[in-house]
């Protein structure tokens, strides 16, 4: 849970701010991240709270109910325990201007984000909804006393609480791959009419122009993390086959646009493709 729970943050703070990758955010104590030196500009999540949620049920029971073979059936099973998660965001750079810059940055986007929504989370974390963030005016602790505990002088900080679900009874399985079918229209002389092809899909998406809404071929999208990528039709559609369910990120690249890369997730079948758009440069 808690390993998931900063693998998100990483990941959204990562691609939010001026830092390249997650590579540049520390998760160790902050009195060892401060004394480090050059380093450049990075970025401290610093876990310092655990305690139950006051404002989500602590356990019961999930009853999900379906159809076996036409007749009705239920299964029961407990529910997750919520808990409050409180995070210490501190950052560093070579200049006092840099560390404003960045500490700016991610201040601007964890104010846009009231909630962690379930496609950018982690698989472990997924199935719950969003998850409620805040940034807390109150942090359970005083922040005197946090920072004198931390043996650290007081430095401006974001104080995160992150409400998350854990499940002790959660049985693990292997994900199945969701099947989906994509129908795609193919022109062909008139003696043919129009080929519906049916595809084996995961992930489908439809690319466009920001300012014109109108589709973009020829842009290239990679699956980040495997050797996958493929190439917008003249529609701007493309997917990608046989995928596991879980969180994906695509990156997409094309000449004269920005490049953009984007989080989508594999859990259920969907009717549509996803729109993604690009900005002309």
């Amino acid at each position: 849970m808690l390993n998931s729970l900063l693998q998100t943050l990483a990941e959204i703070l990562a691609s939010g701010t001026a830092l390249a990758s997650t590579e540049q955010i520390d998760f160790s104590h902050p009195s060892a991240f401060l004394r480090e030196t050059g380093r450049g500009s990075s970025l401290n999540l610093h876990l310092y709270d655990v305690r139950a949620s006051q404002q989500m049920p602590l356990m019961g029971r999930q009853v999900e109910r379906h159809y076996e073979g036409g007749r009705p059936v239920a299964s029961i099973q407990r529910a997750a325990s919520w808990f409050d998660v409180s995070i210490l965001l501190t950052v560093r750079d070579q200049t006092v201007l840099g560390e404003h810059r960045l500490f700016s940055e991610a201040l601007a986007l964890l104010m846009r984000h009231p909630v962690l929504r379930e496609e950018f989370l982690v698989s472990d974390l997924q199935g719950y909804g969003d998850l409620p963030i805040s940034l807390s005016r109150d942090p359970p602790i005083d922040i005197g006393s946090l920072w004198s505990s931390l043996s650290a002088p007081i430095r401006p900080a974001i104080y995160l609480t992150v409400t998350v679900p854990f499940n002790p009874w959660h049985k693990t399985t292997v994900p199945l791959v969701v099947e989906r079918r994509l129908r795609e229209s193919s022109r062909f002389p008139d003696s043919m009419g129009e080929d519906l092809a049916a595809h084996r899909v995961a992930i489908a998406g439809l690319v466009k122009n920001e300012l014109t809404r109108r589709p973009i071929k020829k842009v290239r999208v990679m699956l980040e993390g495997t050797e996958k990528s493929v190439t917008t039709n003249p529609e701007g559609l493309f997917f990608f086959e046989n995928l596991r369910t879980g969180s994906y990120v695509l990156q997409l690249m094309r000449f004269g646009y920005q490049a953009q890369s984007c989080s989508v997730l594999v859990d259920q079948q969907i009717d549509t493709p996803q729109e993604i758009f690009l900005m002309p440069s």
